[in-house]
């Protein structure tokens, strides 16, 4: 018995003595976005890292990721969003390409990562990118839907995020608007996810809609996300459509916004106006 003790003890005695392994580093910059606009137009919050084909974990960027590897390794970064523009839901953003690297690593020492990205060649963009930031004459066609006839949307360069933006501006003599984009074909599958890319800046709620139709049937309709305020400020956000659209399962569909002066529970105004903002309105599937 005493002598198990004894082998215990020495056991134990030369984990204790082990030398803890020291990580090397890597320091990821944030992505450089080779697309129009460039990364000043996405917002890529999360750099997922794997090196030598393992997964080290989603990092906020710019980061310091400690590893334990050696010699020359192969790193790979995917670009991450927050999905659904919600912060608890970061996911690999599948239309921006990975970077690939290979890097000598050396315990104690740090190594300079510098992604880069662009829009995966395989993406398919039902409307043309130049049409998206309604900067040209062949932008994205839009159509009130509300019966207002005097007010309607703008393109306008008044608190525009570039360039042009989609200005929706309404007040307490017309307190609602309602714009539709023109139909376009989209897959309803999860093999072929279609996301939504947009810009977009509010002082009040505003909610989207996704509008589908069927051989000139009527057209269906659903929610799809709920903005809030913003302040004014320019947001961006990825919604991931594949829900919305197989639920729907039509032929061509329409996005299509819903702004209206919000009111409190006895059906006042809470404020006088209110201005709804939009830009580069990016659809995108495989």
């Amino acid at each position: 018995m005493k002598r198990l003790l004894a082998l215990s003890l020495l056991a134990l005695s030369a984990c204790k003595d082990d030398p803890e392994q020291i990580p090397a580093y890597l320091h990821i910059e944030p992505f450089v976005v080779n697309e129009d606009g460039g990364a000043a137009w996405q917002e890529i919050t999360e750099g997922w890292l794997y090196v030598n084909g393992e997964f080290l974990g989603a990092y906020h960027l710019p980061a310091n990721a400690p590893i334990l590897a050696e010699g020359d390794s192969e790193i790979l970064v995917y670009p991450g969003v927050k999905e659904n523009g919600i912060i608890s839901t970061p996911n690999i953003y599948p239309f921006l390409t990975r970077y690939s690297v290979r890097k000598n690593l050396t315990p104690g020492e740090t190594v300079l990562i510098q992604p880069q990205t662009a829009y995966d060649n395989a993406a398919v963009f039902p409307w043309a990118l130049n049409r998206t930031s309604f900067d040209g004459g062949s932008a994205i066609a839009l159509e009130n839907r509300d019966s207002d006839p005097d007010n309607t949307f703008k393109i306008s360069t008044e608190g525009a995020f570039s360039g042009n933006s989609v200005r929706l501006e309404v007040d307490t003599a017309h307190s609602l608007m309602q714009v539709a984009t023109e139909a376009v074909a989209l897959p309803a599958t999860y093999e072929n996810q279609t996301w939504l890319e947009l810009n977009y800046a509010c002082d009040m709620p505003f909610t989207m809609y996704l509008i589908g139709q069927s051989g000139g049937l009527n057209e269906i309709e659903q929610p799809v996300y709920a903005f809030t305020s913003t302040d004014g400020n320019w947001n961006k956000i990825y919604i991931n459509l594949a829900d919305f659209l197989i639920s729907l399962n039509q032929e061509k569909y329409r996005l299509f916004f819903y702004v209206s002066l919000p009111r409190n529970d006895q059906n006042q105004f809470i404020q006088n106006t209110g201005v709804v903002r939009l830009d580069n309105i990016r659809l995108m599937h495989f």
